[in-house]
């Protein structure tokens, strides 16, 4: 008798997107409590001036953001003008916090408070882990419910539609430069969020199941911290560091290590805790609202456009952002000493990989074509498009071809 309410209780649900119980018993498991600071009105942007903003707050569950060690690398330092720009035009915050689920959403009332209601535990899709040890992370982010449809909607990288030819690339074809763009929709703007980046202080909302080991492989790339004493308690809780410098994290990144956080900045607090979010320029917090593919940070490879006759430069390169950069990650293109790193044979002129930035719009993102490789792996045991012979080489190509003899 005792497992069969509980498997009732799931049949009886399955026809819902969340299964409430037999009962439907809407009573919060918890509630956030959130405190909106600031001037709307000064920050917004002039298309949405005729409009009447309804302003909302409403729970974000992170996913895993993937960085693209490129945008990592160029983002932080000055080695490259051109690099430097299409980090710049293209790559989205590397630490940065990339939105996977939206939770519960409440309008904030007009002295700036809101209380969100959480009815269910987090889906079992953002909780990274194992199934005796794993937890979710969350942000509140503070927007404009343009439609006033009552939810955020999260906004995607403009992708490109393909102009067909042999190769593999995103869009609707098989090969990458545009002759087409998909419409950017209107959507709603965030002002504000609790956790935007792991390089600025922040509040995340935490939920975890089991105990919590900060040394566990999962743990160390999801959203890590070091140098705080407590990882979070069972349950829901709220987070507090103040974030590291890009540099360090870099250097993190590279030395396989996490960069470490003023113990003074760490809180670990009730969730009954009131988040206090104050609003600032849409265009400085968009990233925390940018989902889909190629919004993680994660690579998008290209074959290169075969149709462009020799002499002719291809629109994409006219009016886009790009720069050539090496294909393959390699720690010495930091330029600084790593133990371990033999940086005696590395070939810092070799940049083979066309990378060009998204078309403008709400996220950023970036395409590396590279002339040979797939579409997922630069690297692919069979790969889907070679061009690398002089007989197959593109005439416009504007990169080196690849290694040495």
């Amino acid at each position: 008798m005792k497992y069969l309410l509980p498997m009732l209780a799931l049949l009886l649900g399955g026809c819902q997107d969340k299964v409430l119980g037999l009962l439907d018993n809407t009573t919060p498991l918890v509630t956030l409590h959130v405190k909106v600071t600031g001037d709307l009105q000064a920050l917004r942007p002039a298309e949405t001036l005729t409009e009447t903003p309804h302003l909302r707050v409403a729970l974000v569950w992170g996913g895993v953001n993937v960085p693209d060690p490129f945008c990592a690398i160029y983002q932080t330092l000055p080695l490259d003008p051109s690099a430097s720009a299409l980090a710049h035009a293209g790559c989205r915050d590397v630490f940065g916090f990339a939105p996977s689920l939206v939770g519960e959403s409440v309008p904030v009332a007009a002295d700036g408070t809101a209380d969100i209601p959480l009815i269910n535990l987090p889906n079992a899709a953002v909780l990274i882990g194992e199934i005796t040890s794993r937890v979710g992370y969350a942000s509140i982010l503070v927007f404009d419910d343009r439609n006033d449809n009552g939810t955020l909607e999260l906004h995607r990288v403009t992708q490109v539609r393909a102009a067909g030819g042999p190769g593999g690339g995103p869009g609707t074809g098989p090969v990458g430069p545009p002759d087409a763009v998909t419409p950017v929709v209107k959507g709603d703007f965030v002002y504000g969020a609790s956790f935007i980046s792991m390089t600025q202080p922040d509040q995340r909302i935490a939920y975890m199941e089991g105990p919590f080991d900060a040394n566990n492989t999962y743990y160390r790339q999801f959203y890590p911290r070091s140098g705080c004493a407590d990882g979070p308690p069972g349950g829901f809780s709220v987070l507090s560091a103040g974030g590291f410098s890009a540099l360090d994290g870099l250097k993190a990144i590279a030395g396989m290590g996490t960069a470490a956080e003023d113990p003074a900045s760490c809180s670990v607090k009730p969730i009954e805790t009131v988040v206090t979010i104050a609003l600032q320029a849409t265009e400085t917090v968009r990233d925390v609202a940018c989902a889909g593919a190629g919004t993680s940070g994660a690579i998008r490879y290209a074959a290169p456009d075969m149709t462009v006759p020799a002499g002719v430069t291809p629109p994409f390169l006219l009016n886009q952002t790009w720069a050539c950069l090496p294909t393959t990650f390699s720690a010495c293109m930091l330029g600084i000493s790593i133990p371990g790193v033999d940086c005696s044979t590395f070939d810092p002129t070799l940049k083979p990989s066309l990378a060009v930035a998204a078309v403008a719009g709400d996220c950023k993102g970036t395409t590396h074509y590279i002339l040979k490789g797939c579409a997922a792996n630069a690297s692919c045991d069979t790969p889907e498009w070679d061009f690398t012979t002089p007989a197959k080489l593109p005439a416009w190509w504007p990169c080196s071809v690849g290694a040495k003899p």
